[in-house]
């Protein structure tokens, strides 16, 4: 190799930098137990996502996943005694027991998705009183914070699916009217799944309404900082019979692709006192926004709101009592193999989440290499320009020079 080859070998090793001063980490608080841990992480972590990953106090890398939904594969349960017909009342209702795939134990995914095939005279809204049975016991009532519902408002849209806990056996349905008369119900089929998104909303915040400019029967709220929004608690103004809000999701930073978009929602929202009966919980899938519009039909007006996140979750394999940090600002420091192969999450819905404390630096971090062509990126214009008129003033001194 050449002595000049050398010099600009180590003139290029020596523009290298890598940037340790964006390193930190975030300790984990010790688990109770041996066995899943869950760590949300609030929004700052939340942002720095990309490159994150969980060490020791030896600062080895342990494996972890993001909690998502369809995370671990959905599996069909056969139902056994399947009772269809009425209650004393009259009402529609059925009762099941679920066949375990051998080898399971109830709660081997975290929830049942209920499927059912329902008759009725549309238009018709149900509310759902559902019970489930522990082996040994009676029924014990699942009392959600909203009430649960099903729909048929042909053409406006339909609602014949259910999310249940599965923490039980044996099931119960009744189907109460809200509006119309509610269906019979035909016959239904399960399927186990595990699905964090889920699982309940750590965090509801607060919002107040403005009226979007140029956008009549339209509605805006803010939040403080970009959020993993997964549904809101939108309260109408009484009689509103039930409807389908549009909702728009904004982006969490300008010239997000995402920004303004369209946001499907099946789910109604409603409130008539006279009836006895309101619903007010609109969910879907988790999406990262700083802005929500609303928009209602003629006549309906919200009255309050609540912003339902849930911000993102790691889980890991976690020994008791040991030390972990969740490192962040450099390169993700690869664990051997991959979690998803494992076949069940059961304590996630059960296990309290671990909690992330304050910012500390990280000697353990792997920093980004920072090169020379990197640091020099925000002057590049400005050579360019430079450039430009460098080679703009020679070619005016050759003309003036030829013309003399």
């Amino acid at each position: 190799m050449s002595r000049a080859a050398v010099i600009l070998l180590l003139l290029s090793a020596a523009c290298v930098r890598e940037d340790r001063a964006a390193l930190h980490r975030r300790p984990i608080a010790p688990a109770p137990a041996s066995g899943w841990a869950r760590v949300p992480l609030d929004a700052a972590a939340q942002r720095q996502l990309d490159g994150a990953w969980i060490g020791d106090a030896a600062g080895r890398s342990i494996p972890f996943l993001e909690a998502r939904e369809g995370l671990w594969e959905a599996r069909s349960l056969p139902l056994e005694n399947v009772l269809t017909g009425k209650d004393g009342e009259g009402r529609p209702t059925v009762e099941f027991t679920l066949r375990l795939p051998e080898g399971w134990r109830v709660g081997e995914r975290e929830t049942l998705r209920l499927d059912l095939d329902l008759e009725g005279r549309a238009p018709w809204v149900a509310q759902v009183k559902a019970e489930r049975q522990r082996e040994g016991g009676g029924f014990i009532a699942y009392d959600p914070p909203s009430p649960l519902h099903l729909f048929d408002l042909s053409p406006s849209g339909h609602r014949q699916t259910l999310d249940l806990p599965w923490d039980g056996h044996r099931y119960r349905l009744t189907l109460l009217a809200a509006q119309g008369e509610a269906p019979r119900i035909r016959g239904l089929s399960a399927r186990a799944e595990a699905r964090p998104e889920a699982l309940e909303t750590e965090l509801a915040l607060d919002g107040s309404f403005a009226p979007e400019s140029g956008r009549p029967r339209t509605w805006r709220v803010t939040l403080a900082d970009s959020e993993r929004v997964v549904g809101l608690d939108l309260e109408l103004a009484p009689p509103a019979a039930p409807l389908h809000p549009g909702i728009r999701i904004g982006g969490a930073k300008d010239g997000d692709q995402d920004a303004d978009r369209e946001w499907f929602c099946g789910d109604l929202v409603w409130n008539l006192p006279a009836l006895g009966t309101r619903s007010s919980r609109l969910a879907f899938a988790p999406v990262q926004a700083k802005t929500l519009t609303v928009s209602l039909p003629e006549g309906a007006t919200p009255q309050r709101v609540r912003i339902l996140v849930r911000r993102q979750t790691l889980i890991f394999p976690a020994e008791a009592g040991q030390a972990y940090a969740l490192h962040l600002g450099g390169l993700a420091k690869p664990a051997p193999g991959s979690l998803g192969a494992l076949p069940s999450i059961r304590t996630l819905a059960t296990t309290a989440p671990l909690e992330l404390g304050p910012s500390q630096p990280d000697d353990q971090g792997l920093p980004r290499r920072e090169g020379a062509d990197q640091r020099a990126r925000p002057w590049m214009p400005w050579v360019a320009a430079a450039a430009l008129l460098g080679l703009g003033y020679a070619a005016w001194r050759l003309f003036r020079s030829s013309s003399s």
